[in-house]
């Protein structure tokens, strides 16, 4: 008989190379229950809700050496993944062309917005308004009030030139801040003008209509919305504050972001103000930040940007320390 006549019949067992049981890590083998309970334990943090990609990144700077591939089936296997996001049926729209903040350095330009957040008991409506940084993501100052007035918008924009990070860039490097904004009536108001104009801080605007321009706090909105206002209900004012100290505590100084190199924005501030991190531009004329030197040793995900910038600074040879009677003339 032919051996074309033979039909395959599958045993029913998965098709392909058996899935590997270890992973690496600094030349150790670890069983792969290992590697999901440290994964388990980089998502149990409150609004460290982080995807497979990150994880990657995040397990690699703890010396695995594992692809996103295998993260994500191991993720998948111990139930880790976020729910998958429902969106509806594309439709067809024209886009526009929008100009987006360049990145300069920290605090050039900031973006303002303001969100609607609901108090369940209560049954009403408070502002929540954030100042956000585009460059390293950074929220600097924020606040959630029954009543939001121009005047509220100015002393948060005396809050912003006197935070600590802040006035560590506008000192060091002399930085002029814009404040980007849309066209509501707290951010046209004259008293909020006066005291810009006062302070030296220019105030640009976004065409009406287009959010697309203020991108990066309407993203972080999104951020509120699926990690704070879907994941909680709030008896009061005095509660709703609470949580969102707690949220943008650990979005400041915890939670670590695929944007800016997989470190959480206060750290990546010092990186940046080190010298570590540089910025690039691809061939879609689109900036994007690497590393001009690699951690060396390698850091784990707990070590501190100073230490980091210790081992770099230490890394280089310095021939000052060493005798000189010590030295070959060879």
């Amino acid at each position: 008989m032919k051996r074309s006549t033979y039909y395959y019949r599958g045993k029913g067992s998965r098709k392909g190379k058996r899935p590997s049981t270890h992973t690496v890590k600094g030349g150790v083998m670890v069983p792969n229950e290992a590697v999901v309970q440290e994964i388990a334990r980089l998502v149990e943090p409150e609004y460290h809700d982080y995807g497979y990609q990150l994880v990657t990144e995040l397990l690699r700077q703890m010396g695995y050496t594992i692809n996103k591939k295998k993260v994500y089936r191991l993720m998948e296997e111990g139930n880790l993944l976020n729910p998958p996001v429902r969106r509806g049926a594309p439709r067809s729209r024209a886009f526009i062309k929008y100009a987006v903040p360049p990145l300069e350095g920290p605090f050039r330009t900031v973006e303002a917005d303001i969100k609607y957040v609901h108090i369940h008991e209560e049954n009403r409506n408070a502002y929540l308004v954030t100042f956000l940084c585009t460059f390293c993501r950074y929220a600097p100052v924020w606040d959630l009030q029954y009543s939001m007035k121009s005047k509220d918008i100015a002393e948060l924009v005396l809050d912003l030139v006197n935070d600590p990070e802040v006035k560590r860039f506008m000192g060091n490097q002399r930085v002029k801040i814009v404040i980007r904004t849309d066209n509501g009536p707290q951010f046209i108001a004259r008293a909020l003008a006066e005291i810009l104009e006062s302070l030296g801080i220019a105030h640009e605007f976004t065409m009406p209509g287009t959010p697309q321009q203020n991108a990066h706090i309407e993203s972080f909105h999104s951020t509120v919305t699926r990690l704070v206002c879907n994941r909680n209900v709030f008896r009061d004012i005095d509660h709703a504050r609470e949580i969102f100290r707690a949220f943008y505590y650990a979005y400041n100084e915890t939670r670590a972001m695929k944007s800016l190199l997989s470190y959480p924005p206060r750290k990546f501030l010092r990186l940046w103000e080190a010298g570590i991190v540089g910025i690039r531009r691809d061939k879609r004329n689109k900036d994007f930040f690497f590393f001009r030197e690699k951690p060396f040793p390698p850091t784990g995900i707990g070590s501190s940007p100073e230490d980091l910038i210790w081992a770099n600074k230490n890394s280089i040879f310095d021939s000052s320390v060493l005798n000189p009677l010590e030295i070959s003339p060879v």
